[in-house]
């Protein structure tokens, strides 16, 4: 049985991981192609380690892409019903994930939790 994959889409229903891809594509391709077709891999169970994806903290994983020396990130995390929610995406431009935003995943996955709360 392969995993659902779900975008993070805000209050509003704007999907801003798709908003991002987009306005990166004019940019950088090759990048967001890779990070489709990792994002597909993940599909799969055999992707949910390493190189292609790691765990970060509990609740949230991040799927590593990288196209030449372009770096990119995908913080996701499992919900029931072997669905898989990306809650954010960003360029990576340093060694270690940037605290800030590791911050919006964990706001988003808050945000998730207290919606399924209610």
């Amino acid at each position: 049985m392969e995993f659902k994959i779900i975008f993070y889409k805000d209050k509003s229903g704007n999907n801003l991981i798709e908003t991002f891809f987009l306005e990166l594509e004019r940019s950088n391709r090759d990048l967001v192609a890779q990070a489709r077709r990792g994002i597909e891999k993940l599909r799969n169970r055999t992707y949910h380690k390493e190189p292609l994806s790691k765990y970060l903290e509990p609740d949230l994983w991040e799927l590593r892409v990288k196209s030449g020396t372009d770096i990119l990130r995908i913080i996701y995390t499992f919900n029931k019903g072997q669905i898989i929610i990306l809650l954010h995406v960003f360029v990576k431009k340093k060694q270690k994930t940037p605290a800030n935003e590791l911050d919006i995943a964990r706001k988003r996955l808050i945000e998730l939790k207290n919606k399924g709360a209610n």
